[in-house]
């Protein structure tokens, strides 16, 4: 029987997470329709690292200025583009050269403890920001990135890659059509291989303090797609974390399983690791009163929808497999960081609304906070009580601070 107790598309507000964002009315510079956004890069290590293969020749950016730690490193990403010598940057004080330079916005992709200060040095510098994921490693954080953002009458976007996933764009689109009718349960995992770099003392990742180990770092991906797919928040979360393989003391959790609960209650049980000995990769499983979503970013086909509703037409009652734009990993971060970036500097040209809004790359950051603090006291935690603790003289950082010492160790 068919229900209509949830509006797939609503959206959620959340009093005191994140204010509306005022889209500005203005085209960037006036841009003309062929005009492109000059983007600068601060940061070309990890997702900075795939520059190459992301930068887009047809899309709406352009590679203006660079900016890396490492003189070598920025040289060479700068010469590959075209960037002019005078604008290619690099040690510490690089991103302040950068900002003074023509450059429209900034592409940050620093570790996250950063995110916070070099946003707001963007924003006071008047250029846009695109800036990775997670928006920051505390509620705090967020609120100060989007005061800085409004203050200076920028724009502010968080890169969450797999809210532009194509394949995740159609199981949004099948949810909201009715085709798995209302959301029971929810299986969703996310994997790879950072053994090395958490086993390296020296390195930011999976470091506690800087990156807040795998679950921030990975299930932050997870609750943001899965809230957009769903289109509704989700109400708390029961976690569990621990150090399987790379037992550093100052690094965070390189496993962990968490049980979500949304506002419809629809359960979603989300899993991470950075120890799996195989090709990245990402799964959900989607199980719904009228049907079934399968997505497997490493099979073939990607997606497959198995639905008895009448919208499922001649496809009732078997398995349908659309077509989606994807490619096996590393495939598929490609085709969403191009997207990302596009559909940023695309808005910018335009003066309209991202689609993924600030109130979203927040919500997805206190979930992951409210999964900490579940770990940290043995029951499920809710996301009001993340907004309490955001407003106590201890905040949402004295997560860190508890966990320090307290993740379990395997013990081989």
């Amino acid at each position: 029987m068919k229900t209509n107790r949830r509006n797939f598309l609503k959206t959620t507000t959340l009093a005191g997470l994140a204010a509306p964002f005022i889209v500005a009315p203005h085209h960037v510079r006036g841009a003309a329709a062929n005009e492109k956004i000059r983007l600068g890069v601060v940061g070309l290590g990890g997702r900075g690292a795939w520059i190459t293969d992301l930068f887009n020749k047809d899309g709406n950016y352009e590679i203006a200025s660079v900016v890396d730690y490492h003189p070598a490193v920025a040289e060479a990403v700068g010469q590959q583009f075209g960037v002019p010598a005078e604008k290619r940057f690099s040690g510490l004080s690089g991103y302040q050269k950068m900002l003074a330079t023509d450059i429209d916005a900034v592409l940050v992709s620093v570790p996250h403890d950063l995110h916070e200060a070099l946003v707001a040095k963007c924003a006071a510098a008047g250029k846009h920001v695109l800036c990775e994921k997670p928006m920051a490693m505390t509620l705090e954080g967020c609120r100060a990135m989007i005061k800085a953002a409004q203050d200076n009458n920028v724009r502010l976007m968080i890169a969450e890659n797999h809210r532009f996933l194509p394949i995740h764009g159609a199981i949004r689109e099948a949810i909201a059509k009715g085709l798995v009718g209302d959301v029971c349960l929810v299986r969703s995992y996310e994997g790879c291989n950072e053994i090395e770099a958490n086993e390296d003392p020296d390195t930011w990742k999976g470091d506690l303090y800087r990156c807040g180990g795998a679950f921030l770092d990975m299930a932050v991906h997870k609750f943001g797609a899965l809230e957009y797919m769903l289109g509704e928040r989700v109400d708390s979360v029961t976690t569990m974390i621990a150090k399987q393989v790379a037992t550093l003391p100052m690094k965070g959790d390189d496993n962990a399983v968490s049980i979500a609960v949304f506002e419809s209650g629809a359960l979603a049980e989300i899993s991470v690791s950075s120890t799996q000995i195989s090709p990245a990769n990402n799964t959900m499983e989607v199980y719904g009163s009228e049907g079934t979503i399968l997505e497997n970013h490493n099979g073939e086909p990607p997606l497959r929808i198995y639905s008895q509703a009448d919208a499922a037409g001649d496809m009732a009652y078997d398995w349908d497999e659309p077509e989606v734009e994807h490619g096996e990993f590393p495939g598929y971060y490609f085709i969403s960081g191009r997207a990302t970036d596009d559909h940023f500097a695309q808005c910018l040209l335009e003066g309209t609304e991202f689609g993924y809004s600030l109130e979203d790359s927040t919500s997805a950051v206190v979930c992951c906070l409210a999964g900490l603090l579940s770990f940290l006291e043995r029951r499920p935690a809710t996301r009001a009580e993340i907004l309490a603790l955001a407003e106590t003289p201890e905040g949402t950082k004295s997560l860190y601070s508890r966990l320090d010492g307290n993740i379990p160790v395997m013990h081989k």
